[in-house]
C-alpha cells in the first residue's frame, strides 16, 4: 500500500512538472494489488475487520457483517474463518461449530431468541438472498427479520450474511448491515481467501448504504484474507448441506404429488370432459379466479411472476374464444372449493 501511495506522488509530480495531467495514468500499470498468497500473508489474518466487530461488541453493540461474492469464492469458508478467530480472542479458545451455520428462518429466530447479551454470540447465516430477497419486501418472512433485527442490538448479536450479490438483500437488512465483504478469490495451495472488506454507514434519510475503507497505522486498507477454517467443522458443514438438499427435494416432491393429485380432482370435478383445449393449470387458474383472487395474490400462490399470470390468462381467453371452452368458467364457477 505504502509503494503504491509513493507511486502515484512522483507521476503526480512529473505531471504537474510537465503540464501535462494525463501523465498519471502511466502509474496504473505500477500500481498492484497482492498477486501472491505471500503478499498477503505479510498482513495480519482478517485484523481489522476483527478488531471492528470486538469494539463494536465490547460497546455492547451488535454486528451484521454482510458477505457476498460469486458461488465457489469462499464466502462462508471466510465467515467461518472469522468466526473461529473472534471466538478465539474472547473466550481463548475456539468455540465455534457448524451448529452455528444457520440455513432457513426458523434456526434463525432461535439462535438470537437464545441468545445471551453476557456471552458471545456468533452466527453465519447462508444465502439470505434466498431466505429474505429484496423483490419481496413486504412478505411475511421479511417483515419478521425487521423486527429480528432490531432484536439483536439488545442481545450483542454477531451475526455474518452471506449472498451472491448485494442488491438481492432484503433492503432493511442491507441497511441495518456494519461491515461489507467481498470475496474475489480462493488460494487453494496456499489455503486462503482473499477479499475486499469496508466498514459501511446507513443514511438514515435517503436508505443509502456507505462503504468506507479501514485504517491501518493512517493508511486506508480495504483488503483482507482468511486462512482455512477447522477441518471438523467444515466437513460437519458439509454434510449439513447434503442433508438439507435430501429435505429441499422431498419437500419439492411432496409438492409435486400434492399439485398433480389437485389438477386430477379438479379435472374430474368439471363436466363436459372436452375442455377445448384448456390445461389443468388453466382450470386451476380460472378456480381461484372465481374465488375472487387477484392476478397478485395467484402468482403468489403459484410461485410465478403477476405479468406471467396476466399473459396465461390472456392465453386461457384465446383458447376459450376459438373453442366451446367458454362453458368452463360456467361450471367451475358453483364449485365452492375445487382445489380441496
Amino acid at each position: 500500500m505504502g509503494k503504491n501511495i509513493f507511486i502515484i506522488l512522483l507521476f503526480a509530480i512529473i505531471s504537474v512538472l510537465s503540464f501535462n495531467p494525463f501523465f498519471c495514468i502511466f502509474a496504473v500499470p505500477f500500481i498492484t494489488e497482492p498477486k501472491t498468497a505471500q503478499d498477503m500473508k505479510s498482513w495480519p489474518e482478517a485484523d481489522l475487520v476483527i478488531n471492528h466487530i470486538l469494539k463494536r461488541w465490547k460497546m455492547g453493540l451488535y454486528s451484521l457483517i454482510i458477505v457476498a461474492g460469486t458461488p465457489g469464492s469462499g464466502k462462508t469458508r471466510s465467515c467461518v474463518r472469522i468466526c473461529e478467530k473472534i471466538s478465539e480472542k474472547v473466550n481463548g479458545k475456539n468455540t465455534f461449530t457448524s451448529a452455528q451455520i444457520i440455513d432457513n428462518f426458523l434456526d434463525l429466530i432461535k439462535f438470537v431468541k437464545d441468545a445471551k447479551p453476557e456471552e458471545l454470540n456468533l452466527g453465519v447465516v447462508e444465502e439470505v438472498s434466498v431466505l429474505f430477497p429484496s423483490r419481496r419486501a413486504m412478505a411475511a418472512s421479511n417483515v419478521d427479520l425487521g423486527a429480528l433485527l432490531d432484536t439483536m442490538r439488545k442481545k450483542r448479536v454477531i451475526l455474518f450474511a452471506n449472498s451472491p450479490v448485494w442488491s438481492q438483500i432484503d433492503s432493511h437488512m442491507r441497511s441495518m448491515g456494519n461491515i461489507y465483504i467481498e470475496s474475489i478469490r480462493i488460494f487453494k495451495e496456499a489455503g486462503l481467501v482473499w477479499s475486499k472488506c469496508y466498514w459501511t454507514q446507513c443514511d438514515c434519510q435517503t436508505g443509502k448504504s456507505y462503504k468506507h475503507n479501514f485504517l491501518r497505522n493512517d493508511v486506508e486498507v480495504n483488503q483482507m484474507y482468511a486462512l482455512k477454517s477447522d477441518e471438523k467443522t467444515w466437513q460437519e458443514y458439509e454434510h449439513k448441506k447434503d442433508t438439507f438438499l435430501d429435505g429441499v427435494y422431498s419437500r419439492a416432491e411432496a409438492r409435486a404429488i400434492k399439485r398433480q393429485q389437485a389438477d386430477k380432482k379438479l379435472m374430474d370435478s368439471v363436466a363436459p370432459k372436452d375442455f377445448g383445449g384448456l390445461t389443468a393449470r388453466d382450470l386451476r387458474l380460472l378456480a381461484m379466479k372465481e374465488k375472487g383472487m387477484t392476478q397478485m395474490a395467484i402468482a403468489e400462490t403459484e410461485g410465478l411472476k403477476q405479468t406471467r399470470i396476466s399473459q396465461l390468462f390472456r392465453e386461457i381467453t384465446k383458447k376459450m374464444s376459438n373453442s366451446e371452452g367458454n362453458g368452463v368458467l360456467s361450471v367451475i364457477k358453483p364449485q365452492k372449493n375445487p382445489l380441496n
